[in-house]
């Protein structure tokens, strides 16, 4: 049995963890166990960089977590990629990314692609990491539909057509060929945006952060790959 955790970077919020657990045991294959976590100490949100540094030391104890519970693999589900650098440093397996995974697919399956995200103010800090990934070249646009996280069950229906408005917009004025959902609170949107999306004629793909992270995660397992030491190398022993 495979294990993989999903770790959702902020305290507990138990419709979205329900949502997204729900959304692991459809898109992961048989064998793969996938278990979702929320962060004891945290904010309830993140959606600008005091909320990254509240929630990074949590993820840090998460991600250490994970590794000694026998996970074989974990995934931070937060399109800013909090803590990301830091957390391969101090564990031993596989962090993945929510933005860098879905980036690198988007950018593999047509030229340019653009994100949908929340709300501006979270627009910075994917263009930087953007330009960390070398992919910023790659972006045509990233739009955002006025929305908070802790907003987006509340409305699905005008969340899909906020959606669907931007996704449009981003393919008729930016130049977007293909669409990456850009916050991992929307987990369980892209299969009917795209559906929305090719029945008016627009043939783009349509990426679930959520499941590209699992997709991406089951083949490093695969294929007994993880991140270099070189890059990530373990922090020295020292008193902090």
């Amino acid at each position: 049995m495979t294990k993989l955790v999903m770790l959702l970077p902020i305290l507990k919020f138990e419709e979205l963890e329900r949502r997204t657990a729900q959304e692991c045991k459809s898109i992961a294959r048989e064998g793969v166990q996938v278990q979702v976590v929320s962060l004891e100490e945290g904010p309830a949100s993140i959606e600008c960089e005091y909320d990254v540094v509240a929630a990074e030391p949590g993820i840090l104890r998460a991600a250490k977590d994970a590794e000694k519970s026998g996970a074989d693999a974990c995934m931070i589900s937060c399109f800013g990629d909090p803590g990301i650098d830091a957390a391969r440093e101090v564990a031993g397996i596989p962090i993945i990314g929510a933005a860098e995974t879905s980036m690198h697919l988007a950018s593999m399956l047509g030229q340019r692609f653009s994100i949908i995200t929340v709300l501006p103010q979270v627009k910075p800090r994917m263009w930087n990491r953007a330009r960390i990934y070398g992919l910023a070249c790659k972006i045509a646009s990233i739009r955002d539909i006025q929305m908070p996280v802790l907003e987006l069950d509340k409305n699905w229906k005008k969340i899909e057509q906020r959606l669907f408005e931007e996704s449009k917009t981003a393919i008729e004025r930016d130049g977007a060929q293909v669409i990456t959902l850009g916050c991992t609170g929307m987990v369980g949107m892209a299969a009917s945006l795209q559906r929305d999306l090719w029945e008016a004629s627009y043939r783009v793909p349509v990426i679930d952060p959520v499941h590209a992270m699992i997709k991406y995660a089951e083949g490093l397992i695969d294929m007994k790959l993880s991140y270099s030491r070189i890059t990530y190398p373990l922090p020295p022993a020292k008193k902090r």
